[in-house]
């Protein structure tokens, strides 16, 4: 009887300690330990170069429980919980209460952009990714802002770490104390990053949450536009802080074109044609007039991959569409250029002032043909915005705004068929403008529509507050790390 309970006892232990939970936590602290219901467990670092402590603790099995992280002899303020199905912990951050906290999302009932490959766990932004760099020019690189490499750079997102060897970084906006910076994984690295490969960390005095940039992606995303994504990220460099960042993508880039253009979200592959379209970087004075005998017209069009004779052919169709033929705008809208994601950039670029972008500017535009849609003798163009950190009022002032705090009253039609060129960059036309939306009264009613869509669903007080208020929530512990060093 005695070894029968006995029996009993054990298989009973057996039973009641069945669930192994691993815990996954980034710390900064030299020693870390998870507290388990009321019970202290070492964790053991990754490496010694890395902010990153595991460990597995045996829980009773079917029942939630509760922990939270202990970093150099100081415990987390709070509780985390898990629940009796799950078996590892997300990435967690040490001091961060919410490892998970889904944001708004504004709705549009007109998204026709399926082609994206999505945000992925990259640009989940659900989470809050960090991002560690290594290596021996590393610090050099944060004090003097110059060409350098980083020996080593590692990912931590909620699920998974990615770390690459050896990469070129650059900077820019260097007389920014936190300064932006463009690094390359390298191509043979795509598939280890969901194709994207060509990465900036920006930042800027102006805005230093760059939150507008985030609610401006947030929005073109929302209303199905080919566009670039975006994450707030934690960056450190050997395990000192250098600051909250958003991690974004470069529209000008292979990396961009290939996961945006022919990305599937179910499956999270990209299958692209055997040869790229052409892309192109519009700079400030870069316009579509039909200049054939005035090449320089189009220098202000950085060529990226390929050249402009593709854009030069889409000007001369352009020239000689007639807008007022219904059929004929059908046509050039499948064979030539995509005036339905036309129309919502610049709807967009309107609403918030975008006053550096291609309405106001001539600027920060991207073009891109799609062989998928193209013929040898048609070739199918999509228009790309780019850098949205002047809007929502940065910057705004004269010879674009001459009316001060009254300029969101203004309506679009005193931007239709005028003479721009505020300085010697800047394009006399806005063609585009001109020809797809201000032509014709259908056109123009076309692009009203969708103007008109875009406030009723996202673009109003209710709907935006909405929206936007989760960012503030979920960014100010962020902002107060960000300011506190």
């Amino acid at each position: 009887m005695l070894l029968k309970n006995l029996l009993l006892t054990i298989t009973s232990f057996g039973l009641t300690y069945s669930r192994t939970v691993k815990f996954n936590v980034i710390s900064f602290g030299s020693k870390v330990k998870v507290n388990v219901n009321g019970s202290t467990y070492d964790l053991a670092p990754e490496s010694s170069t890395e902010p990153y402590f595991t460990g597995s603790v045996d829980v009773p099995d079917g029942d939630d429980i509760t922990y939270n992280y202990i970093e150099d002899n100081i415990k987390e303020k709070f509780t985390r919980s898990l629940s009796s199905d799950v078996t590892s912990t997300y990435n967690d951050f040490y001091g961060r209460k919410d490892t998970i906290k889904a944001l708004g999302t504004f709705q549009y009932p007109d998204n026709h952009w399926d082609r994206s490959i999505g945000k992925t766990e990259v640009f989940d932004d659900s989470y809050i990714p960090t991002v560690h760099v290594t290596g021996d020019k590393v610090d050099s690189f944060f004090v003097k802002a110059s060409s350098s490499t980083f020996d080593h750079i590692t990912f931590y997102f909620k699920n998974t770490t990615r770390t690459f060897d050896n990469i070129s970084v650059s900077a820019k906006n260097k007389s920014f104390s936190k300064f932006q910076f463009k690094l390359s994984l390298g191509s043979k690295n795509a598939k280890n990053f969901y194709g994207r490969y060509l990465l900036k960390f920006r930042n800027g005095g102006e805005d230093p949450l760059n939150l507008r940039q985030t609610i401006y992606g947030n929005m073109i995303q929302a209303i199905g536009i080919p566009s670039i994504h975006s994450i707030m990220v934690r960056v450190y460099y050997n395990k000192k802080p250098a600051g909250f960042y958003t991690l974004q993508e470069e529209a000008t880039s292979e990396s961009f074109i290939k996961s945006e253009f022919y990305g599937n979200p179910d499956t999270q592959e990209i299958n692209t044609p055997d040869e790229l379209g052409y892309i192109i970087d519009g700079t400030c004075g870069a316009d579509f007039e039909y200049m054939p005998r005035n090449i320089s017209y189009y220098d202000p069009f950085d060529v990226q991959t390929g050249d402009n004779s593709r854009l030069i052919k889409l000007c001369k169709a352009l020239s000689e569409l007639d807008t007022e033929n219904d059929e004929e705008v059908q046509q050039f809208d499948k064979n030539w250029f995509d005036i339905d994601t036309f129309h919502k950039a610049m709807a967009v670029e309107y609403l918030t002032g975008d006053w550096d972008g291609y309405w106001y500017k001539t600027s920060n535009f991207a073009m891109y043909d799609d062989p998928n849609e193209s013929t040898s003798k048609t070739f199918k163009h999509y228009f790309i915005t780019q850098d949205h950190d002047e809007t929502f009022g940065v910057g705004i002032h004269e010879p674009i705004n001459m009316v001060g705090y009254d300029f969101p009253k203004q309506s679009y039609k005193t931007m239709l068929n005028k003479i721009w060129h505020y300085d010697e960059y800047d394009a006399f036309h806005r063609t585009l403008v001109d020809r797809l939306i201000a032509s014709t009264p259908a056109l123009q009613q076309r692009f009203e529509n969708t103007l008109i869509k875009i406030v009723q669903n996202i673009f109003n007080p209710v709907a935006f507050k909405s929206v936007v208020q989760t960012y503030y929530e979920r960014y100010q512990p962020e902002m107060e790390w960000d300011f506190s060093f």
